[in-house]
């Protein structure tokens, strides 16, 4: 039996080249995908030490002539920002003031405030920039 030992030279270092290629590429692809796991940790963590900070007190709810509002204090860390208000599940355009009337855009600390949504109902929620949801009864 006649062999070539060149051939078989380069055929060994042929499979050893491939398979540290694929370990490279597998290596590489779970480096990355630990470091996505990682981040997303961590997102985590931060967005649900911001929604434990949020607290609200509610005042009183009720529906007017030109719509709905309500009266809540925030007696959470910070001043709360808005992503949207709804009136029973529908996204509506609404206002935020102080007591004395003057316009505010976000929830400030210790302060009641007032919201008006432009729509009637039997509930408002309130959706945080934090995605809390805070819902409350219209009388």
């Amino acid at each position: 039996m006649k062999r070539k030992a060149i051939s078989e030279i380069y055929s060994a270092a042929l499979m050893f080249a491939v398979t540290l290629a694929i370990a490279g590429l597998v290596i590489a692809a779970s480096t990355n995908q630990f470091g996505k796991q990682q981040q997303s940790a961590s997102q985590m963590l931060t967005s649900s030490q911001n929604k434990m900070s949020e607290s609200l007190s509610f005042v009183a709810g009720r529906n007017t002539s030109t719509g709905a509002e309500v009266e809540v204090v925030n007696y959470g860390m910070t001043n709360l920002q808005i992503d949207s208000i709804m009136v029973d599940g529908i996204k509506v355009p609404y206002t935020i003031s102080y007591i004395n009337g003057a316009r505010t855009q976000s929830l400030p600390v210790r302060e009641p405030v007032v919201i008006d949504a432009n729509k009637s109902g039997t509930k408002m929620q309130l959706v945080t920039s934090n995605g809390s949801i805070f819902e409350f009864s219209l009388y």
